[in-house]
């Protein structure tokens, strides 16, 4: 698989400005493989994308996820999720007043929840993610968006999400 680098500072749109989920400050594969991947850079204008590791947040009007695999063993995967999920909202709470509730979300073939996560199959998941009620201000979701990718910069540093 070939991966593209991402910039060491995210672009000045990231600071404020909305941002499509496809831009250049998200690590992309060129290999069409999973489709997590692909659904997660389809979001609309509006979605800032992080990837970290095997895990995908994301941020929108319709709230703050965190992406996971199911793959063979949902329960562990679902384990993981749910913990990077409380490690970005500690992350965020130590630069924000308030922070919003981290979903934690998995891509899976069946539908349901294990361990607190959402399974999602992923033909649903930009609908999921997209489609929701809005529950961020659009005042929140500026503050998330500048400070989410320092946030999961410093997560990655102090050892990763998992």
């Amino acid at each position: 698989m070939h991966l593209q680098s991402c910039p060491q500072r995210p672009p000045e749109s990231v600071q404020g400005a909305p941002v499509r989920a496809d831009t250049n400050y998200v690590l992309r594969s060129n290999a069409s493989s999973t489709a997590v991947h692909e659904r997660v850079l389809t979001l609309p204008e509006g979605f800032l994308v992080r990837r970290s590791g095997s895990h995908w947040a994301v941020v929108g009007h319709t709230g703050l996820f965190l992406i996971g695999k199911a793959g063979d063993d949902p329960e562990a995967a679902a384990e993981r999720t749910a913990m990077g999920a409380h490690r970005i909202r500690n992350g965020l709470a130590k630069v924000l007043d308030v922070v919003s509730f981290v979903d934690p979300v998995l891509v899976s073939a069946r539908e349901g929840h294990v361990n607190g996560c959402t399974m999602v199959e992923a033909d649903l998941l930009e609908s999921f993610i997209a489609n929701g009620p809005t529950v961020i201000s659009e005042g929140e979701l500026q503050h998330l968006r500048h400070h989410l990718p320092g946030v999961i910069t410093s997560i990655e540093l102090d050892g990763g999400l998992c």
